[in-house]
């Protein structure tokens, strides 16, 4: 590939798009290829800064005549970088942000650079909202084509659970509206395959679902002494399918010596019923601290994530209920944790996300009780070796106790990593995008399987 030809003859017909093109050493390249992980550091061709549905339409054209690949950067929250391809077109999508609510107040309908933040500022002012996940910086449109898990998905289902169509610009530049009725099995595919890997997504609409004007939550701590217990008990709470309840469990500390067992709790119920299960909550173990308020749902929403460090991250799916056996290795992993941004958390799954069956959506994971994540953190641009040693170490101690799956939102690069994203439906999703991007010009987990296999 001759990079400096390639260059030159986009730079050639740079005047034909509406948005800017941006290439190395432009400082807008450098600002727009940087991704939530400041451990990717991606070298594009060149990053579109798109302007309108044509400059989709030039660049796609661009790409299939120089064999190219293209990502679609909305967020920028794919943990391995993958909206950001190497030696490839990136489309920058953070202008499109328009959101519309029907008229019916059913549904509302938005723009690839859309946020969760902006979203649910805009729902909540109807008493609406999505169930979106709970990092406010996170592209709504990323997160519904992998899944989508937070707050409200207990009670109402994943993100993806709530589309209704999607707005497409297939490989061969294209416009397509695309819904369970005019194409099911791609729709299928677009509801948790992960990443635009079937075309460009420039809209999707959702479904919207009611929500108080003001919501209990907050967090509840223990020393880790008490980890056992609290574990235990919150493996029986999810595991009891109540659907007004949603409750994050996670080990961390703030210093050496501070370890301790967390709780992030939100329910929708009654004052009443919540007085209730958070007194409950707070018997789990001894020596409890709360931070537990009313607020309003956005309040809620609003978590702050340190944003410019480097992140490792490894995740696994438990089938079952979380084990002693499981609950005592994840502190013993935990105990030889090397930095105090190191953390295991666990998101829980059941309630509505059950409702649907494995094969009714790509995503496989429906009858799987929690997500087991394992995260190191470091400054600078890369991760430290001690702490990436220690993630994988504990990843690879407690996958003893995983289902052999992992989430597609919580990216990782890995030789199976197909298998781990979609088990049982990897084929069919294969099949789909031989059929929709024969030429994989759409970067993701199904291009890296295709190329790999082929060379």
């Amino acid at each position: 590939m001759n990079i400096s030809k390639l260059k030159a003859q986009l730079k050639a017909i740079a005047y034909q798009f509406n948005g800017p093109i941006w290439f190395s050493p432009d400082e807008q390249y450098h600002i727009r290829k940087s991704v939530f992980n400041h451990g990717i550091n991606n070298t594009p061709l060149a990053i579109i800064e798109v302007g309108c549905e044509e400059d989709i339409r030039l660049a796609i054209h661009f790409a299939n005549a120089h064999n190219l690949p293209i990502s679609v950067k909305g967020g920028g929250h794919s943990n391995s970088g993958s909206s950001v391809v190497n030696d490839g077109i990136v489309l920058d999508m953070s202008a499109f942000k328009s959101i519309a609510l029907a008229e019916d107040r059913q549904s509302v309908r938005l723009g690839a650079g859309v946020r969760n933040m902006e979203l649910d500022a805009y729902t909540t002012q109807y008493g609406l909202a999505v169930p979106l996940g709970t990092c406010p910086d996170v592209g709504v449109i990323g997160a519904t084509l992998g899944g989508g898990i937070g707050f409200l998905s207990r009670k109402f289902g994943l993100t993806c659970d709530s589309l209704i169509n999607v707005t497409m610009i297939d490989a061969q530049g294209i416009k397509q509206t695309i819904d369970k009725f005019s194409e099911p099995a791609l729709f299928w595919a677009l509801s948790g395959g992960g990443g635009c890997q079937f075309g460009v997504i420039t809209e999707i609409t959702l479904q919207l679902y009611p929500v108080p004007s003001t919501v209990i939550g907050g967090f509840i701590e223990w020393p880790l002494s008490e980890a056992s217990k609290v574990l235990k008990h919150y493996s029986d709470e999810v595991l009891s399918n109540t659907r007004d309840y949603f409750v994050y469990a996670y080990i961390s500390r703030t210093a050496k010596g501070q370890e301790k067992v967390s709780i992030m709790a939100f329910s929708t119920a009654s004052k009443s019923d919540c007085e209730v299960f958070f007194k409950r909550i707070s018997q789990w173990g001894l020596g409890p601290k709360m931070d537990v308020s009313e607020k309003s749902y956005l309040e809620m929403q609003s978590n702050t994530y340190q944003s410019e460090l480097c992140v490792y991250w490894r995740n696994g799916f438990v089938s079952q209920d979380l084990s002693a056996q499981f609950i005592d290795e994840v502190i013993s992993c935990y105990i030889n944790s090397p930095d105090d941004y190191c953390g295991i958390m666990f998101d829980p799954l059941g309630g509505a996300i059950q409702d649907r069956a494995s094969q009714d959506s790509a995503f496989v994971h429906r009858k799987s009780s929690f997500i087991c994540s394992v995260t190191g953190i470091s400054g600078g641009t890369k991760i430290d070796p001690i702490i990436e040693r220690w993630v994988d170490d504990s990843h690879t101690t407690l996958s003893a106790f995983y289902n052999d799956q992992a989430y597609q939102n919580y990216e990782f690069l890995g030789p199976d990593e197909l298998k781990r994203y979609f088990g049982k439906n990897t084929s069919k999703l294969l099949t789909l995008k031989k059929r929709y991007d024969p030429q994989c010009r759409f970067y993701g987990s199904l291009s890296r399987h295709i190329l790999k296999t082929e060379m």
